[in-house]
Order: structure tokens, then sequence, then C-alpha cells
């Protein structure tokens, strides 16, 4: 349970389940602490309790019990005190009483997630990719996907959705309330003020980066892209006939303990990699699979190439919400005025909020003009549509969500450490450079020479499925991807599966 004060006020929530319903219950109380209000915001029957009467007041038909509730308090809480002859009906004023509700709709939303109470057995009945490309014998660790339940405030809209078989044509591009998210949450993260009306709702970053490589190159342009990086770079390359230029990232190679100077961008290979057919900058930050979050230097450096050579960048940054304390997320756009007007700024609450499946992604255009140079290439119907509770549950997410989010990055952040201290400890061989964003570990297993491969090893001796390094880039094949993205007693079985294959190769 949690509580908040306004004056006198007493405001309590907590979670209930009854009889088949339940959901979150408001308790207004007195300076007696008496009950005076209760709001109870069921998924079947909400209502509100008059100075805890027996008899209710059924909300009727409403869209979402907590959002009536909040509003009919914003607009007249001293109305229902006085209605039960609480004499504390007054005396705040409409700051206080904003910020108390804010925090109360916030406590509502949000109940612990309840991130150690995962259950294998339920795991492997899920029909997602994780679950379904190895046998049940192979514990996966590889794709990204998280163990973790979905945050209330998803779970609820998509209930409520199935609820009213709400799941008919989606409403209007303009009238989905996803760009004015994006925008109100860019503002609050960065100070970065967007348009709304230069963001395209799409299915999947890799769709951007697709349309993107169409728009801004022709067959035969280079694409710049830093490896090691996630695989599907090299299919939007090579998929529509562009060049790879590879930026390789520097590899620490020193020592056990890596430092914080690991994987960094070494810029001046680049320069001389380049051509006047360059044409685009595919970049990835934070960065997967190494788990950088580029200083504002880097960026900066990055940025003035680009304009030298003057780029298109594709800006893929879906793992923002994913950065570890310490480091900062700096969208592209926001270097300069330069940057933002070559840049596309691409993400998704798909990776953060665990719900790739539901397919909804934006990509923000620093300039008119290539937005529209995006839009002319591919027509928006042969680039399909978006479901509507993709649209619902990513609105959910950047609204009401980042509770949840936080507490799932604590528990991420714990959950790297521990993964940090055991290969250390009992995996010395491998090199690990600790990851300041994403749910991934990158191995390096260069000193254990394993064969095939590190994550072909690993599958057929210690029965978990991690990514191939291979896959994210020629010179990679010595390394492997572990996905920690589960919960601390799953994490330690995978873990001593590994050291148990070293151990005994």
């Amino acid at each position: 349970m949690s509580e908040h004060r306004l004056g006198p006020l007493r405001f309590h929530v907590d979670h209930r389940h009854l009889d088949g319903d339940g959901g979150p219950s408001l308790r207004i109380c007195d300076r007696s602490g008496d009950e005076r209000l209760r709001f109870d915001c069921f998924r079947f029957e909400p209502h509100y309790h008059l100075d805890d009467a027996s008899d209710f007041v059924a909300f009727g038909p409403v869209a979402d019990p907590v959002t009536w509730t909040v509003s009919e308090l914003r607009r007249d809480l001293g109305g229902y005190l006085a209605r039960t002859g609480c004499v504390d009906a007054d005396g705040w004023s409409p700051d206080e009483l904003d910020e108390t509700l804010r925090a109360v709709e916030s406590s509502m939303r949000n109940p612990p997630a309840r991130l150690d109470e995962i259950d294998l057995a339920v795991l492997k009945t899920r029909l997602s990719e994780k679950w379904n490309t190895y046998p049940s014998e192979i514990h996966p660790a590889w794709v990204a996907e998280m163990d973790f339940p979905l945050a209330e405030p998803i779970r609820l809209v998509l209930e409520r959705a199935l609820d009213r078989s709400d799941i008919g044509y989606p409403i209007a591009p303009n009238e989905t309330g996803l760009r004015e998210a994006f925008r109100d949450r860019c503002l609050r993260l960065y100070d970065w003020t967007v348009d709304p009306r230069r963001v395209e709702i799409l299915t999947d970053v890799v769709q951007a980066l697709y349309v993107g490589m169409l728009a801004y190159s022709e067959p035969g342009d280079g694409a710049v892209v830093q490896t090691s990086i996630y695989p599907p770079f090299f299919d939007a390359v090579r998929e529509t006939g562009r060049e790879l230029v590879e930026h390789r990232l520097i590899a620490p190679i020193a020592g056990r303990e890596m430092n914080r100077e690991g994987y960094q961008l070494d810029l001046e290979p680049l320069r001389a990699a380049v051509d006047e057919r360059t044409r685009v900058l595919l970049f990835c930050n934070p960065h997967n699979p190494t788990g950088r979050v580029f200083r504002r230097d880097e960026l900066e450096a990055l940025a003035e190439l680009a304009r030298e050579q003057d780029w298109i960048v594709l800006s893929d940054e879906i793992h923002q919400d994913l950065v570890y304390d310490g480091f900062e997320h700096i969208p592209f756009a926001t270097l300069s005025e330069d940057a933002a007007s070559r840049t596309v700024t691409i993400t998704s609450a798909t990776k953060g909020f665990n719900i790739p499946g539901l397919r909804t992604c934006v990509a923000h255009f620093g300039s008119a003009e290539i937005h529209r140079r995006f839009n002319q290439v591919v027509p928006r119907h042969v680039r399909g549509g978006i479901g509507l509770l993709g649209l619902y549950a990513t609105v959910a997410a950047w609204r009401h969500s980042d509770p949840w989010l936080a507490e799932v990055r604590g528990y991420l952040q714990k959950n790297r450490d521990h993964v940090v201290d055991f290969v250390r400890s009992e995996l010395p061989e491998i090199r690990i450079q600790p990851p300041e964003s994403t749910y991934f570990a990158w191995l390096d297993c260069r000193d254990l020479e394993l064969r095939p491969s590190p994550a072909r090893f690993f599958y057929d001796k210690a029965a978990v499925a991690l990514s191939d390094g291979g896959n994210f880039g020629p010179g990679w094949e010595a390394f492997a991807r572990l996905n920690f993205a589960t919960s601390r007693a799953l994490l330690d079985e995978i873990l001593e599966k590994l050291a148990k294959a070293v151990r005994n190769r």
C-alpha cells in the first residue's frame, strides 16, 4: 500500500483481487484516519463508496476507471468530501491538488512488478520466438525479449480492449495520441522539443531502416555501420543493394577488467573508408550488442563527420529507456541544428517495456525535406498498417508505465553487476565490459578458442542458447551475446551451466 498526503487528507492506494474482479483502490481518509471516500477501479464493476458505506455508486461505462477517478477528484474533490460531512473538504491550492493526484494516479496504475516471481514452466508455454525456436531442454538467453510480466498499465489497456471486443480498424494516424505521447516524453526526458507532425508511425525499427535506405540512397551507394551490430543492419544494407562501409568499434584486448573506454568509435579509419557515394550512416545508440552509451564528445565528432560528408543519419535509439546509473542517453538529433536536419530518430516502447510482438514504432524527422523524401519512396499502405492494440499499449507505456520501467531498470542493473562479477570470478578466460545500457552482456570468448563458436559450444555443452557473435559482423565470431533480462534464480541457473561447460570442456 502507498500513501500520499494533501493537507490533513491521506490517500491510500492498494491493489485488490476479489472474486474474479479487482484492481486499484483509492481510500481517502480525514485527519482522524476515518475513511471518507473509496474508489474501487475494478476491471468489471468500477464504483465508489461514500463514507465507507456498504452501498456503492457505479461509475457507469468508462474507458478507464483510473482516468475517470482522477478527473473527478481534480474537478470536485471538495464536493465529494462535503457529501460525506467531512470538515477537511478544502484548504489546498490547485497546484497542490494536481501534484498529489499525479502521484496517486501513478500509484494506482503501477503495483509492484514482482520480478523475482517468474515460473520457468509458465515461460515455456509462451508462443514467442524466444521460447519456441529451440527444444524445451534448451534455456533461451538470446533474442531481445525480457521474461518479466507486463507493466500493469499496458496489461490493463489490452484487457479492457479485449473486454470490449475493441479490435477494429485502428483510428486515423493523426488521432492516435501516440505522436503527442512521444513529443511529451522527449520533452520530459531530454528537454527536446519535437514536432509531432514530423513523426511517422511504423511497425518496427527494422522497417524504418529499410525504408530509410531506399529513401536516402541508390543501389551501389555506401552505408556506414558500426560493427559489431544488430544483424538486421546488415540485412537492410545488403537487401536494398547498397554497399557496406564497416566502421569497426575498437574492442578492448588488454587485461581481464576492461576499462571505460571499451568499444570506442575510431573516426580516422572511417574517414579513409568512405567516398562520395557514401550516403547514409546507420547508427545504434545505445549500442546493441556492446551496451555502449556514447558520450557527447563522441557523438559530436560523429555528427561533424556526417556534416562534412553530407550523410543522412538513421539513428536507432530503441534501447534509450534502458540506460544505467552514471550514463546519459543523448538523442543524436539534439546535438545541433545541422544534426537535427539530417537525422531520422527511430525508437519504440517495445524494448524498454517488453512489447515487441505489438509491432509499433515511431520515426521522427529533423527536417521537412527528409520527411518528404521518406514518404515519397514507399507509399504508406505498402509499409502496412499499425494494429490498434500496439497503439493502445505504446501510449500506456509512455504515459503511465515509468514506475514499472524504473523498477525493471534497477533490477536489470543488479543483474548486470551480478553477471560481471560471476564472469570475472568463475569464467576468468572470458572478458566482459559492463554494459552501460541494454540487458545484454557481450562476452569476449577469444581466449577460450571455443569451436565451432562460443554460442554453439554453450548450446551443445550447457543447453543454453546465446546469440552467435558471427551474426553481428565478420571478426566477431569468438563473441556471444547473453540476455540477462530474467529472474535472478533463472539467471544463476544459466550462469552455472555456462561455467560448468567451460570447466568440463
